[in-house]
């Protein structure tokens, strides 16, 4: 269950980062209500970015995160003159999250204009190991026009609750059109445009009134705990749904007719498999070739006449994400990785007849790409510029932008930025993108390894954890990496995503793959002069705290490291609670007792506290504490240089800004303090300091 954070601890932990050199005066707005982004100029000093300038970052659907794909965040009007989009970003005044509807002329006769304002942050929760897990990321808020473009429905998440509401382009104000207390879990307008088909949730608090009634005999310890989170049991999932097709007009509700049905069942999005339909009537789509998860798609072309049209090319099959016919229906654009590990997102135009030809491409991303007269519109970003939203030509491939919702940040400098390629021991590609310090001019830099995914802005790699660019204006040569294939596409008989873990987890392939791959990447750049070899950090969330741990377990190369999760190792079974107990046994992993020392002993730290000795921050969930006491108790007691911070009502990636800025910051002071040998004067963080010069005689007698 997500909890706001009281109000106090805010208020005191705002007015520590204002005073700090991470967190300084910004354009940034202090509240939701002074937030326009449509009234922003592009002018101003050139500055560096601070803590606030990135946290605060509005993004297109949700607030700001790395690009995963998804449905896309435009809303295009069925006459094609607009976008209606929702703003999101985080409030650290407030700790919270401002939202806004907004509607963009695309042919620049009339200004951006707010539509609706307020809503808060929709967290993705899933389904793992039978129960429902908030995970920390935002769910991207959609809005989508009804077919006679008289209105656009979007998501409102106010009291713990996602209400669909309904604006108009021209009019009244928005209005909530879902019952109160009901939370959409998926929508999408009837086909005539008069009705939203609604899926909601339900049964939540049934059943946690059912939880509380077992609670007075006692709750049979089984797979519905999760120590981690709370000693009772969670609810189980999926949780049922209930479905409504709601009058757009009265607000009346009735059961969704079978058609209807299928049509909430897809959410309002069309898969690639599902076939693009021509006006006279040729078809194109890009289904998986298969049924195992490495499966690539393939292009298949079907012309009017009812005759297959195959490519040849092998641009046609592979990991292709968007798809889409000219008008005339004589041409097909799809958008694809291609080239080194995929680190390009490449356009092709394929007039048939002819072979695909490339028109773009570029190591910015691309997604949510709508087509509208001879363009796409389209969200971009690169590694140095934050997502706005752009047309393309599709013809020429030439980039035009049409909205950028961050226009105060254009002064930022930031240093270079490339993107690097190499393979690692097991010859898997590799990429990463090295942000160096603004003004840098040769020598040799500490290095931070970022993971384990880098796509477009360069934030903190996967869960925005550890801030790119603010660690590089610190004076460190940063490289994100995005990770090879996985170990497991090298075995054979690979049919579904258990079989991926088993063969990862066997001797370690997985983990073994990501350190060449790291330790490769360093070796390149010590080569090339950049990185001094003596002042490697690592840091690392989720598989890239794994991939860390590994790395320091099984290196002495590393002088310091940072991660945001822990950990799986042979206490998990009780940390972790039954569910995982049995899932770990399906897929290669020992039982807890007796303990498998030979297994477990390259990657367990409990298993190699006596000689850890590179210096360890975890700063980690509330939710996953639980996880991290083994490790953390075990190598307090060897003699290892730790130090662990938890964060109160947290999940997997950290949801609340305030805990990102404090996150951040100390991460920034952690590894200059070890691999600078630098410590921010400020008064408040004495007792910080204080604590990590006790463990410098630790961490130096392993050298």
């Amino acid at each position: 269950m997500v909890r706001p954070v009281a109000r106090p601890v805010t208020a005191i932990l705002a007015a520590g980062l204002l005073a700090s050199g991470l967190f300084v005066a910004s354009p940034a707005a202090a509240s939701c209500a002074g937030w326009n982004p449509v009234a922003l100029s592009a002018t101003g000093r050139a500055r560096a970015p601070t803590a606030r300038d990135l946290i605060e970052l509005a993004g297109f659907g949700q607030s700001d995160a790395e690009p995963v794909g998804g449905p896309s965040p435009l809303g295009l009007s069925p006459d094609g003159r607009f976008v209606a989009t929702v703003l999101q970003r985080a409030d650290l005044e407030t700790n919270s999250y401002c939202q806004l509807l907004v509607l963009i002329d695309l042919d620049g006769n009339q200004p951006p204009r707010i539509l609706d304002r307020g809503g808060g942050f929709i967290m993705t929760s899933y389904p793992f190991r039978g129960i429902d897990y908030p995970n920390g990321f935002p769910r991207r808020n959609v809005a989508r026009w009804s077919s006679d473009g008289r209105a656009i429905a979007f998501l409102k998440h106010e009291n713990g609750i996602s209400r669909l509401w309904i604006a108009e382009p021209e009019g009244k104000a928005a209005r909530p059109i879902t019952p109160e207390g009901v939370d959409v879990a998926r929508w999408v307008w009837s086909e005539d445009g008069r009705a939203l088909l609604v899926a909601a949730k339900k049964g939540r608090a049934a059943a946690e009134a059912a939880i509380d009634r077992e609670g007075t005999k006692g709750w049979r310890y089984d797979t519905r705990f999760d120590p981690g989170v709370a000693l009772r049991p969670q609810v189980s999932a999926p949780l049922p749904e209930t479905e409504l097709a709601i009058d757009s007009a009265s607000g009346a509700t009735r059961s969704p007719s079978s058609v209807e049905h299928d049509r909430l069942k897809l959410g309002g999005e069309r898969p690639l498999g599902v076939p693009r339909t021509t006006g006279a009537g040729a078809t194109a789509s890009a289904p998986v070739t298969g049924p195992t998860p490495f499966a690539p798609r393939l292009l298949k072309v079907r012309g009017a006449d009812g005759r297959d049209l195959p490519c040849d090319d092998a641009v046609c099959r592979g990991k292709i994400v968007g798809l889409w016919w000219d008008d005339d229906g004589r041409a097909l654009m799809f958008l694809r990785y291609t080239g080194w590990h995929d680190r390009y997102m490449t356009l092709f135009r394929w007039i048939l007849g002819s072979a695909p030809q490339p028109v773009l491409q570029t190591d910015d991303d691309i997604e949510g790409c709508l087509p509208r007269r001879d363009a796409l519109v389209c969200v971009r970003e690169g590694a140095v510029r934050p997502p706005r939203i752009v047309s393309i030509d599709r013809k020429t491939g030439a980039n035009r932008d049409l909205f950028d919702p961050n226009p105060g940040l254009a002064s930022l400098t930031f240093g270079r930025t490339e993107r690097i390629e190499w393979k690692n021991d097991i010859g898997h590609e590799v990429y990463g993108d090295l942000a160096l310090p603004p003004g840098y001019r040769g020598g040799r830099l500490p290095l931070i390894i970022v993971q384990y995914s880098s796509r477009g802005f360069l934030r903190g790699g996967t869960g925005n954890e550890f801030p790119a660019h603010l660690l590089a204006a610190r004076g460190f040569a940063v490289l994100i990496i995005d990770k090879p294939d996985m170990a497991a596409v090298d075995v054979p008989g690979i049919a579904v995503y258990d079989d991926v873990t088993r063969a990862n987890t066997r001797d370690w392939a997985e983990r073994r793959s990501t350190f060449s791959a790291i330790m490769a990447g360093v070796d390149l750049l010590v080569a090339r002069g950049i990185v001094d070899p003596a002042r490697v950090g690592i840091t690392g969330l989720s598989d890239g705290a794994s991939s860390a741990r590994f790395a320091i377990i099984n290196s002495p190369r590393f002088a310091a490291a940072a991660i945001a999760s822990c950990c799986i190792d042979e206490e998990a079974d009780a940390s972790v609670g039954p569910a995982w107990e049995a899932y770990s046994r399906s897929v290669g992993y020992p039982p807890a007792w007796p303990v498998d020392t030979r297994f477990w002993k390259p990657y367990a730290f409990a298993l190699n506290a006596d000689h850890m000795r590179t210096p360890l921050l975890m700063q980690l969930a509330d939710s996953e504490t639980l996880m991290g006491l083994h490790a953390f108790t075990a190598l307090k007691a060897g003699g290892a240089p730790v130090d662990l911070y938890v964060f109160p009502n947290e999940t997997h990636v950290k949801w609340q800004p305030l805990h990102r800025a404090a996150a951040w910051e100390r991460t920034v002071d952690w590894f200059a303090f070890w691999l600078l040998g630098e410590e921010d004067p400020d008064p408040a963080k004495r007792t910080q300091y204080d604590d990590w010069r006790a463990l410098r005689p630790k961490a130096a007698a392993g050298k």
